[in-house]
């Protein structure tokens, strides 16, 4: 008899608890057999020495009895949970169940449990088939959640490593494609204002995809997690592209978070019906990892954001004094120009032609123009010191203020077709502004309205065309006066609402929009002690500022 230590090592056993080790020879002999357990009888487990399993196995066999041996190693290798029986010359009976798998010289080595009682009839068998599969569906479940442990303790390291974003999500769906066995996965987020992207995924040739609205983004940005068993039901399914639509028929979707946007993670196999509901959990934990390395990644964007700001606000200032010197001259040589057609028209005793007439209004436009780039200059260089913000708050008229902006903006919206209305009442308080903020205020909100609607227009094949609206509205009683920018571009997208006036955030395509021009917006709204939000409404954006009216001080 040889020590269980000396043998090769016992395959596991997870079914049952064993009482021995042994080992046979090429031809099913049993050579070894050790007790295991202190209350394992050496003398009945000794029974088995010598036995050949193949006789044994034809008289009770496991389980289909009387299946050849050979058949039977060949649909259960390795070897597990064989019953067998062995009658005693005192006529009582040992039954054993038998695990093993191949050793090295051609023979099989494994484990074994002894049971007391009597022979294997057929409702014995009945019991035993119930015990083992119920033990065969313990060990499934408990393979398949080691398994997945295994799985997100390796996610889990390969998310704390210093390695870009697309590297952790190719590791991630690496890892998880062995327990959900998808064809190819990726992550779907919202780039502009009506277009969503693949971002990340499996297969490059995915990566950079448009990716229609409808049932899917439409539940993931209700945050749920749902099996499209059969994609071709969607109603966005004729706007899949035919990479899509040639390739796969089945979808596993869960919500995603980046930053503050709702995005969505998904799955997709060729064969429909291949996912089930019961892996759903599952994708939701991989929906939480790649969470976290998406923001993780955001944390580093927004760390490099500030330093870009940071050094934005240098260079600005850097900028407005090297300008400003150049707009003192042009100021001060129109100024003279002007000054010497009128001496030269009164030494003429003449009030000058028409000509002269429009050059002197040129001239006063290009002067009115210079000042007004000086005090955005002045504008730029407050910026940079919050501690001299709110100086140069006066009373501001609003209707100044909107005749300005329509002479600004009028060559650019009737080229494309985009009419500017301004409403106001016919007395408004005057408001408590700095001129040149809120009037840069008002622009940026006109040029994005604008842009805006050219954007929604051209993704609906239409010519340009639409409407912006500004109203005034002041019921002459509390502090404040509401002004309201609307317009019909369609509306900014319900899960990005929340991150338009971050900086650096942009809904327009790259190369067309730095992300600044709302984040400069509220900063100016909020040194003038006035607030702006956004909404939706109808088939458009509104953006409502809340602006103090201006109240004389009593005279002391």
């Amino acid at each position: 008899m040889v020590n269980a230590v000396d043998m090769a090592s016992p395959p596991d056993l997870l079914s049952l608890a064993a009482d021995f080790t042994w080992r046979s020879s090429a031809d099913f002999r049993v050579e070894e057999i050790s007790p295991l357990d202190v209350g394992c009888d050496p003398a009945v487990i000794q029974l088995l020495r010598g036995a050949k399993l193949d006789r044994l196995a034809q008289r009770t066999l496991y389980p289909a009895q009387g299946e050849h041996f050979g058949q039977l190693l060949g649909r259960l290798a390795p070897m597990r949970d064989i019953a067998l029986s062995f009658a005693q010359r005192d006529g009582s009976v040992v039954n054993f169940t038998l695990t093993g798998t191949a050793g090295p010289d051609g023979g099989y080595v494994g484990v074994g449990k002894v049971w007391s009682g009597r022979p294997f009839d057929e409702q014995h068998r009945g019991e035993l088939v119930e015990l083992l599969e119920r033990a065969e569906a313990n060990r499934t479940r408990e393979m398949r959640l080691r398994e997945e442990a295994d799985v997100l303790l390796a996610s889990l390291r390969a998310l704390i490593q210093p390695s870009p974003l697309a590297d952790k999500c190719a590791d991630l769906f690496s890892l998880f494609a062995r327990l959900l066995r998808f064809d190819e996965a990726l992550v779907v987020r919202r780039r502009t204002r009506d277009e969503l992207l693949v971002v990340v995924a499996t297969d490059p040739a995915l990566a950079g995809l448009k990716w229609p609205n409808g049932d899917i983004i439409s539940a993931a940005l209700m945050g749920e997690a749902l099996v499209v068993a059969d994609m071709t039901v969607l109603r966005e399914w004729s706007q899949f592209p035919d990479s899509v639509r040639r390739r796969f028929r089945n979808a596993l979707v869960a919500p995603l978070t980046i930053g503050n946007e709702a995005a969505m993670l998904v799955a997709l196999h060729r064969t429909p019906g291949f996912f089930e509901p019961s892996q759903l959990a599952l994708m939701q934990r991989l929906s939480l990892i790649a969470t976290q390395a998406f923001e993780v990644d955001e944390q580093k964007n927004i760390l490099i954001n500030t330093a870009k700001l940071a050094t934005l606000g240098e260079l600005m200032t850097v900028i407005a004094h090297e300008i400003s010197q150049p707009l003192s001259v042009i100021a001060m040589a129109v100024k003279n120009a002007k000054l010497a057609l009128e001496t030269e028209n009164e030494r003429q005793n003449s009030v000058g032609s028409a000509e002269q007439a429009i050059v002197v209004a040129k001239l006063d436009r290009i002067h009115d123009q210079a000042l007004r780039a000086g005090e955005i200059i002045g504008a730029i260089r407050t910026l940079a010191h919050p501690d001299r913000r709110t100086l140069g708050l006066r009373p501001v008229s609003v209707t100044e203020i909107m005749d300005n902006i329509r002479h600004l903006t009028e060559g650019s919206l009737r080229n494309r077709g985009i009419q500017l209305i301004c409403d106001a009442p016919p007395y408004c308080r005057p408001l408590k502004a700095n001129p040149v903020s809120l009037q840069q205020v008002f622009l940026n909100l006109v040029v994005n309205a604008r842009d805006a609607i050219a954007e929604y227009c051209r993704l609906r094949n239409e010519p340009t065309r639409g409407e912006i609206r500004i109203s005034v509205h002041d019921d002459g009683i509390s502090d404040r006066v509401l002004v309201e920018v609307r317009d019909s571009g369609g509306g900014i997208p319900a899960d990005v609402m929340n991150r338009i006036f971050d900086a650096f955030f942009t809904l327009k395509e790259v190369g067309h929009g730095s992300g600044l021009g709302l984040s400069i917006c509220r900063t100016l709204m909020t040194d003038m002690g006035g607030t702006i939000s956004a909404s939706n409404e109808g088939n458009g954006a509104v953006f409502r500022l809340e602006i103090p009216a201006y109240v004389e001080e009593a005279a002391s």
